[in-house]
């Protein structure tokens, strides 16, 4: 009778760790939460949040993409991780890769929220596009771009730790505010082109294979080396 009521138990421990975990894809119609119960939610299809609803993800939550999907933000994506309790993104693969998931989007002027305490992995592209999100304390490693910038002229880039990536920070006709982050052991470190003039201070920027910093002309050819305090000195007070 004790086995097989232990049994019992253990079946029905299994059977409930099993139904806890959630399969996600497609359009979020109504405001939302994220939460550990639901680990690992598995993301099967490009996942969108429309303009003016909001998806809260709670600490501990893993959410692994099981085939090039998209997390598309058009509302606003809140994820707020605690350390030792981050949110993970990630690829569902055995053996994940590089680009195995496309990334999260932040699309458009009515796109927003934040990434603090994650640990982004394995995406092609996290990108933002005419948005300034706030991006703090965040992992992001084995990605093809960990960060696109992409006409944002306020987002805030402040604290991560961006490695072992093709890019780390890509910007094209964007200002981001880039400080306090370790940027180290990408292919490159922060890369400038069209017009971009990022505000670029406090940041460990080393070890990069290619470049640390690259820029065009845009900020007149100013030399790369010094780049990295380029207007910081006049606005650090400001933060």
């Amino acid at each position: 009778m004790i086995k097989k009521s232990i049994i019992f138990v253990t079946m029905l421990l299994l059977s409930s760790s099993v139904f806890s975990a959630r399969v996600i894809n497609g359009t979020i119609l109504k405001s939302t939460s994220w939460t550990p119960a639901d680990n690992p939610i598995t993301v099967t299809g490009n996942i969108e949040i429309p303009d003016s609803i909001v998806l809260k993800i709670e600490p501990g939550t893993v959410i692994r993409f099981d085939g090039y999907y998209r997390l598309l933000v058009r509302g606003s994506l809140e994820a707020n991780g605690e350390n030792g309790k981050e949110i993970e993104f990630t690829s569902n693969k055995e053996k994940p890769e590089q680009g195995d998931w496309e990334g999260i989007i932040f699309y458009g002027e009515k796109s927003g929220g934040f990434l603090k305490n994650c640990k982004i992995r394995y995406s092609f592209k996290n990108f933002i596009w005419k948005s300034s999100p706030f991006i703090q304390s965040c992992l992001f490693t084995n990605n093809n771009y960990a960060l696109y910038c992409s006409y944002s002229k306020s987002a805030k880039i402040i604290d991560n730790k961006i490695t072992k990536n093709n890019f780390g920070i890509y910007c094209d006709y964007s200002n981001p505010l880039i400080q306090k982050n370790s940027i180290t052991d990408n292919s490159y470190g922060i890369y400038c082109v069209l017009s971009s003039a990022p505000i670029v201070g406090d940041n460990n920027i080393a070890a990069n294979s290619e470049k640390d910093i690259y820029m065009d002309d845009s900020l007149g050819k100013n030399e790369a080396e010094n780049v990295n305090n380029h207007v910081w000195d006049l606005m650090k007070g400001l933060f």
